[in-house]
């Protein structure tokens, strides 16, 4: 890189250019992850599906929601969550596993996080398909016009991603044991997401409503969420928190890359 600053657009030129190195990368971890598996990329499915009818058969009779408004719901919270943990877990290690190709050259580091969340974010993409067709079947049609809105809000999910992982990858260069606090650490923000209720479910618990209000990651999810399960446009408000949120993510991410981009090698 000859300390060319990250904010120029050349470091991202430079990863642009070596698209058909990590694009390979990616191939190789897909291919190894199915290698000799009987359901291949149908695994990617699994999980969504089976905590959907879990919780549909638990807390769609807890809350008394019938089954076709309760199971796209859970199923679109689920399909983003995962895309969510496994962009930071998977972070984690992206610098070890490629500290063979960061110790033989100077490449841009970013490119390691970017090839675990596309990895990610291929599963994502498939489960979202999943939970579009499992929408189309209880409701019977989805609004065109409102998918649309489903395209920044995958855009902003994918860079959150990416800058998660950058984020998690160098924390845990340095401290190893990030992968197990960010475990409890997400645990305890699933209950405060609004994966498994509404919003408006919980209205009349003040302190608790207010602390999933402004839990970006509700915005996150309305982004995906409501174009598709309410068929409308995301509320400006769940734009605007998303974008604040990722503009301080990818600043945290961006100075730590420019600041270990050197030395980080020294640490895997």
């Amino acid at each position: 890189m000859d300390g060319l600053p990250l904010q120029s657009l050349g470091y991202f030129s430079r990863i642009w250019q070596l698209r058909f190195f990590w694009f390979s990368l990616v191939q190789n971890d897909l291919r190894n992850r199915y290698k000799r598996s009987f359901l291949g990329i149908g695994w990617s499915l699994m999980k969504p599906l089976a905590m959907t009818f879990i919780f549909c058969m638990v807390f769609g009779k807890l809350f008394n929601i019938a089954i076709e408004d309760y199971a796209p719901f859970v199923l679109v919270g689920m399909t983003t969550w995962q895309f969510f943990t496994e962009s930071l877990l998977q972070g984690c290690q992206s610098f070890s596993l490629g500290s063979p190709y960061i110790r033989q050259q100077q490449i841009p580091l970013a490119i390691f996080p970017l090839r675990s969340v596309l990895g990610s974010g291929f599963h994502a993409l498939v489960a979202l398909a999943m939970a579009l067709a499992v929408t189309l079947f209880f409701k019977g049609s989805l609004n065109p016009v409102a998918m649309l809105h489903l395209i920044p809000g995958i855009v902003i999910l994918f860079l959150l991603g990416w800058s998660l992982a950058i984020v998690s990858g160098v924390m845990h260069t340095h401290f190893p044991d990030t992968n197990q606090l960010l475990e409890i650490g997400i645990q305890i923000l699933f209950y405060v997401t609004p994966i498994l209720y509404r919003l408006e479910s919980i209205g009349d618990r003040a302190r608790l409503s207010q602390v999933v209000e402004w839990n970006p990651l509700t915005s996150i999810l309305a982004l995906i969420r409501t174009p598709i399960v309410d068929g409308t446009a995301p509320a400006i408000h769940d734009l605007l928190m998303s974008l604040s949120f990722l503009a301080i993510v990818a600043t945290l991410a961006v100075a730590l890359l420019r600041k270990l981009e050197r030395t980080l090698v020294f640490w895997i």
